[in-house]
């Protein structure tokens, strides 16, 4: 082969490369990045303030915000995003056949899982040395990594600690949202004791409800007396019942 037809080759191969490369920012470059933004409500509960989750079903990465904030995740503008929250189904959105913009927000209704809580479930109730002991031990602390690969869609918060700990992007989140997990573990062990001891009244569906309302440091349930503990959350649970009645009163 003479030198002029591997100069041709040469070229021809350059401009091959030139142009695939061109074809393949095209098409990246034709579908526009997007922000989407906003905020989660429970639908049948207006004092919950659910702390978003939220997934790019593509990527298969997300987020986790405090509750009540204003959550934010960049895609593609065909992408599908799942919002949800602890305990609760998830809403999925794309925005592909939507007016084309840079940013879209939206208030997301969630609904609790109807099968979160079986009806003939007991629960064991501690006695206050074993949850003070349990208090004590709260705190953020080194995860272990975690095996096999959840379904998103089917439980987006288990898909979370996966993909964190497995791709090591946030073991820091994993880690606090495991500690979030035992720092209502304890709150639910006190309820049930306080419950039984008719110091409150409320049932295991609005737990989780009383929590978000109540809003109690960590430090303080880790140092607190069995006794400051009990007037704190008796004198909170009598403002969440009032503001429960209230907020009914007012629906009817």
């Amino acid at each position: 082969m003479g030198e002029r037809q591997i100069m041709i080759l040469k070229k021809i191969g350059m401009a091959v490369l030139l142009f695939c490369g061109a074809n393949a920012f095209a098409q990246t470059s034709a579908v526009p990045i997007i922000t989407f933004t906003g905020t989660c409500y429970d639908i049948n509960d207006s004092l919950s303030q659910p702390a978003p989750i939220v997934v790019n079903k593509r990527t298969g990465t997300g987020h986790a915000f405090m509750p009540g904030a204003v959550f934010s995740i960049q895609g593609w503008k065909t992408d599908t995003f799942l919002v949800t929250a602890g305990g609760y189904e998830f809403v999925r959105f794309c925005f592909n056949d939507s007016m084309s913009r840079s940013g879209y927000y939206e208030r997301v209704g969630l609904t609790l899982k109807m099968n979160q809580l079986n009806a003939v479930t007991i629960f064991p109730v501690k006695d206050l040395q074993t949850i003070k002991q349990d208090r004590q031990n709260l705190g953020v602390a080194q995860t272990n990594t975690t095996q096999g690969a959840a379904d998103a869609m089917s439980s987006p918060i288990t898909y979370l600690y996966e993909r964190f700990s497995q791709e090591g992007r946030s073991k820091a989140l994993v880690a606090q949202l495991e500690n979030q997990d035992r720092y209502h573990a304890v709150l639910k062990d006190l309820f049930r004791t306080y419950n039984r001891a008719g110091v409150m009244n409320l049932p295991e569906t609005e737990f989780d409800s009383f929590i978000l309302y109540l809003a109690m440091p960590e430090w303080y349930l880790k140092s607190a007396s069995d006794y400051q503990l009990a007037v704190t959350i008796k004198q909170r649970y009598d403002q969440f019942m009032y503001a429960k009645n209230l907020h009914n009163q007012n629906q009817k």
